[in-house]
């Protein structure tokens, strides 16, 4: 409806400017020719009477001639006629206000025709006809008429155009509101509303509108844009699904990596449970033991083969398909687990492992699964970096007010940051900018597939946060986990369980 008004706005605009210039035009032309009929009028009646009035004049004598200028004042009451002298001498003198070389333009013999608008009302046309007397002084005859049937006519004539305006621009209005309506404004509302249902996701109700306008060669354009939409739609849908479905598969397959490196370590600590059983069991086969002795030594069996089955569930657990599931949970219990799975293999290869936290116990809303697969990859990998030439690996859980690297509009943010500190060999500078990359590893062959850090990275950026690294060659590796941090309302008036303290793994 806005564009149907401002096209007959614009439309009655314009009719207005062309009727204006055209009023004032005809207006103009009609003023002229008004002026240009009364010159020839006055001329009309000034050269046959001046020839009378000489004649009259040089026959009889001045008195009569003067009553012949009497007559003819009598006759045409529009036009009023006066005798003058054209040498200025006596009280029948020309009129001071007319144009200069009057008097010698009379002399010669040639008429004279001036305007005065200055009079009061609409000003009037004066005209001097020459008359040549016997003894050559020149007489003659004024004849001045007012505008104000001019005057009159002009008015008239303005309120005719007026009149005539506002009809047409009625008239113009009407059409081009209806026609703006019928073509314009109903299509443009049809488009919005496809534009619309397009914008809610509907791509298969096609716009049905009818003309051979460039309004309807856009609506089939809209409906030709929603079949491609459409179209589009279901090959990102098939595309996301694959793409979700490798990506799942390729954590699986990291997570099998990761439970391949963790068998030798666990393989250890199921040796103690399983001799502790097995002594125990030959000692009550043997009947060595009986009474309150075999029921300790069945109760030290039950206590181990519960041990074992513990050990296994966790490497079965985390060995399983996960899907995202978020939940709150403390940061630091995750990061706990993820140390109790790698602490075989760390005292194996007698590489420490020490977990801070302080006074800091924040809650994240996170899937435990999968962000003890992050930590397990960092801790892995930050243990293979300090294995060679020994070393210690740290964890710090702090809170941190950080912009996130992608959005950086948005204000300051509280963070979960995760630290993972080693002091091992470090990772050259120019392989900072590819360790996130899948299957991009400075192992040697054999020892890493290149999935870890990039696994990771998909996790942390699907929690919604990212991973930074810095390192030194020679002097260590940090790589930061920063998750968004959930508010726990009553935080401060009440304790976590299990608040992390110092610890050591060895």
């Amino acid at each position: 409806m806005r564009l149907t008004f401002k096209i007959t706005l614009f439309f009655i605009g314009g009719i207005c400017l062309v009727m204006a210039f055209h009023g004032y035009e005809r207006i103009h032309r009609e003023t002229e020719l008004f002026e240009t009929q009364m010159r020839r009028d006055h001329y009309g009646i000034a050269q046959p009477l001046a020839v009378i009035i000489g004649r009259a004049w040089d026959e009889f004598d001045e008195d009569f001639a003067n009553q012949l200028v009497e007559s003819s004042n009598e006759a045409d009451e529009r036009i009023r006629i006066r005798w003058v002298w054209a040498d200025l001498s006596g009280p029948d003198r020309i009129r001071p206000g007319a144009p200069d070389g009057t008097a010698q333009t009379l002399a010669d013999g040639m008429a004279v025709s001036w305007i005065d608008r200055d009079q009061i009302g609409a000003g009037r046309l004066y005209t001097y006809m020459p008359v040549v007397l016997e003894g050559q002084r020149v007489g003659a005859l004024e004849l001045s008429e007012s505008f104000e049937r001019e005057q009159a006519y002009v008015e008239a004539s303005k309120i005719r155009i007026v009149g005539t305006t506002l009809l047409i621009l009625l008239m113009a209005a009407g059409i081009a509101w209806a026609t703006g309506l019928a073509f314009i404004a109903r299509p443009v509302e049809l488009l919005i509303g496809k534009a619309r249902d397009i914008g809610r996701g509907d791509l298969d109700t096609p716009l049905d509108l009818t003309g051979h306008g460039e309004l309807t060669q856009l609506a089939r354009e809209m409906n030709l844009m929603g079949e491609q939409l459409s179209t589009a739609r279901e090959r990102i849908n098939e595309e996301t699904a694959a793409r979700i479905e490798a990506l799942q598969q390729l954590r699986h397959a990291d997570r099998l990596k990761t439970v391949g490196t963790l068998s030798a370590g666990l393989a250890h600590e199921l040796g103690t449970p399983l001799n502790v059983i097995s002594m125990r069991s030959r000692m009550i086969e043997r009947a060595e033991v009986e009474g309150e002795d075999a029921q300790k030594n069945g109760a030290i069996i039950y206590e181990q083969t519960a041990r074992i089955t513990e050990i296994i569930r966790q490497l079965m657990d985390f060995a399983r398909v996960h899907h995202l599931s978020k939940e709150e949970v403390r940061v630091a219990a995750v990061v706990e687990q993820a140390l109790t799975l790698i602490a075989p293999i760390a005292e194996k290869k007698r590489v420490s492992m020490e977990l801070h936290s302080g006074d800091v116990d924040p809650i994240g809303e996170i899937d435990s699964d999968q962000f003890v697969q992050v930590m397990t990859n960092l801790l892995v990998n930050a243990m293979h970096a300090c294995e060679e030439a020994g070393g210690d690996v740290e964890i710090f859980i702090t809170e941190i007010d950080r912009m996130h690297p992608e959005d950086e509009e948005v204000a300051l943010t509280s963070y979960v940051a995760v630290e993972v500190r080693d002091t091992g060999k470090g990772i050259a500078q120019e392989d900072l900018e590819k360790i996130f990359e899948p299957f991009y590893t400075t192992k040697p062959v054999g020892e890493g597939s290149g999935l870890g850090l990039s696994v990771s990275y998909g996790i942390v950026r699907e929690h919604g946060g990212w991973i930074e690294v810095e390192s030194e060659l020679d002097v260590g590796t940090t790589f930061t986990v920063v998750l968004p941090r959930k508010e726990s309302p009553g935080a401060e008036n009440q304790a976590l369980e299990q608040k992390a303290a110092p610890r050591e793994r060895v």
